[in-house]
């Protein structure tokens, strides 16, 4: 009980931190380029006076100074802090090595190149109390970087930070935050995609694919395995994440935040700590996945009135299969491990609209298990099978019918069962 309710609060907690970043962005069109007509500290190297730390260079630099650090392995136990908004330059990608620490950037328009960082925390943007945008990150190769909750490179509350031309293996770019540029960076060998506030798109070839405020994207036929987080919706509609394969990747499979009205299907979910994980998301369907040996499978926060139906769920018994932050989802002809015949409860937590205590005991219920595991292969939208009963209250239907404007897959959720109320709904729309 206790380790799941600090892994919802750590979630929760870093997510947060990227809601700052999406209500107080000002629009540019285009990102300040870094120019630094200072002084130049050298790191390494035979010259008289170099230093022999990042750290002590940094330390002793000034804004608008440049740190040269020459080719070597630089072993580090602790982070390395910029507090400068300076360049820091390595002699050669391949061969300026930092192994075994990160980077975290504190300020604005810093500049960092040239490195292999690798085996650490990577290189984190995640100003708390001082403000830190304008950044530049580029021509890196980035290895088998971060943990859990943090990427090779991370990115929250930030902006206008510039990601490109890095290469990343067995990690990936966690970015939660709005109007940055990422382009032209590869994770595994494949192409990292990142979009934002585009429409009308069809991804078959990435590494990692993340979507900023995104309609109607098609993520289909992918194998997205140690990116850390395979795909990435923030605040996106209508998207469609179909016949995919997750594999081994350190937070989750597929994240969605703010994200509604998308579809998942056919996908395999395999050995992720979390396969599917949502934060605050409505009115998505899960449909026909496989999921096997995920930490959790389904990981739901502050998420209501999700449609999950014929999934197949393999998993061992000391394994926690569904946890929810909220109840009122929909779960319907799932196969849960073996034949069912009663209906299978789903436990979780029900947290208040704002995700923190209490965290007070709840139940969903899946009333047709699956006697057989579920047919995958087939991507085709059941939307039709289902309809939707509407309030007969005249506020509840004004509610139900500004929420159709958005999410017209709404009208196809289904009335026979249980389900969340359009209050409900309409609630958890207004967060």
């Amino acid at each position: 009980m206790s380790k799941t309710i600090l892994t919802i609060g750590v979630i929760i907690l870093f997510i947060c931190m990227s809601l700052n970043s999406i209500s107080s962005i000002q629009i540019q069109n285009k990102p300040i380029i870094q120019s630094y007509r200072g002084n130049t500290l050298y790191v390494g190297g035979n010259g008289s006076g170099n230093y022999t730390r990042i750290q002590d260079a940094i330390d002793n630099a000034s804004d608008g100074d440049t740190v040269y650090v020459y080719n070597g392995m630089y072993d580090l136990d602790e982070m390395i802090i910029v507090n400068k908004s300076i360049g820091i330059i390595g002699e050669n990608k391949v061969n300026t090595i930092i192994d075994g620490s990160g980077i975290s950037i504190v300020v604005s328009r810093v500049s960092i190149s040239g490195f292999t960082i690798q085996n650490g925390s990577g290189i984190e943007i995640m100003p708390i109390f001082t403000e830190s945008n304008n950044n530049t990150i580029s021509g890196n190769i980035i290895k088998s970087n971060g943990n859990l909750f943090i990427g090779a490179i991370t990115i929250i509350n930030s902006s206008y930070n510039t990601i490109s031309n890095n290469s990343f293996f067995n990690c990936g770019l966690w970015l939660p935050a709005y109007h940055n540029f990422v382009y032209n960076n590869t994770v595994n060998g494949k192409p990292l995609v990142y979009l934002e506030d585009a429409s009308d798109e069809y991804i078959d070839d990435a590494g990692q694919v993340i979507l900023i405020s995104c309609n109607n994207i098609t993520v289909k036929n992918l194998e997205l395995d140690n990116a850390m987080i395979g795909v990435q919706l923030f605040g996106c509609i209508n998207c469609y994440i179909i016949n995919n394969v997750f594999l081994n990747n350190s937070f989750t499979g597929i994240f969605l935040f703010n994200s509604n009205n998308n579809i998942i299907s056919g996908n395999i979910i395999l050995n992720n700590t979390l396969g599917i994980l949502f934060l605050a998301s409505i009115f998505n369907m899960i449909s026909r996945n496989s999921f096997k040996n995920n930490v959790y499978n389904l990981f739901l926060v502050i998420s209501s009135c999700n449609l999950i139906q014929y999934n197949n769920f393999k998993y061992q018994k000391k394994i926690s299969n569904i946890l929810s932050g909220d109840s009122d989802n929909k779960y319907m002809g799932n196969f849960w491990k073996k034949p069912r015949l009663l209906p299978i409860i789903i436990w979780g937590f029900k947290t208040n609209r704002f995700g923190f205590i209490p965290f007070l005991p709840s139940l969903d219920v899946d009333w047709r298990p699956a006697k057989k595991p579920n047919d995958i292969d087939s991507t085709e939208s059941r939307w039709a099978e289902f309809e939707i009963v509407i309030p007969r209250t005249r506020a509840s239907n004004l509610q139900y019918l500004r929420l159709l404007e958005q999410y017209p897959l709404l009208k196809q959720f289904p009335q026979k069962l249980p389900f969340c109320s359009v209050i409900d709904l309409y609630t958890s729309y207004q967060m």
